[in-house]
């Protein structure tokens, strides 16, 4: 059985009224199958890419700590996390860890706080100075090697009150 619209006499399909407009049941022979039996494959689809969709929007959320998600997991065991170094990609416990395996050096701060970014600029204009097509001054005049922090963190909006900064420099042998 199938529905199909009816019309009264008096009343015509471009302008109907729900008052005009009357539902009949008529058998259709030609339907030889029910709309579930039709919809089945797609069943198996539909949970397939549901559970795709639910699948990779989780992962995607922890990958990019969406909602603090990620930290708050590994804020559960955070021994685990530090061993594992995960504090330098993810705040946890409320603080993140810095690693320079270059000049050797590790520490953690407040994860709140922002990088210097006079260090960040000073930096752009070194390798700007490298990589410059220009030709060199003429006069070689050499910086004296000037000891600066080479990374540095403090609260946001801070005037360098209250900070951490790495210095990275030679030791002399007398030193004790």
């Amino acid at each position: 059985m199938s529905l199909k619209p009816y019309f009264s006499l008096h009343s015509s399909p471009t302008n109907a009224r729900f008052s005009n407009f009357l539902i009949a049941q008529q058998p259709s022979g030609d339907r030889k199958t029910t709309p579930a039996e039709e919809f089945s494959p797609l069943v198996e689809k539909f949970n397939r890419r549901l559970l795709l969709g639910v699948g990779s929007s989780s992962v995607l959320a922890v990958g990019a700590n969406f909602g603090g998600i990620t930290s708050f997991v590994l804020g559960l065991s955070p021994e685990v996390g530090r061993n594992l170094k995960l504090d330098v990609v993810y705040p946890i416990g409320g603080y993140s860890r810095c690693i320079d395996t270059v000049e050797g050096f590790e520490f953690i701060y407040p994860a709140t706080w922002v990088g210097d970014q006079t260090l960040l600029y000073r930096a752009a204009e070194k390798s700007e100075r490298e990589n410059s097509l220009d030709l060199p001054p003429a006069r070689n005049s050499r910086r004296k090697n000037v000891n600066e922090p080479v990374v540095a963190f403090g609260p946001p909006g801070s005037t360098g009150e209250l900070n951490v900064s790495v210095i990275v420099s030679p030791v002399s042998p007398s030193f004790s």
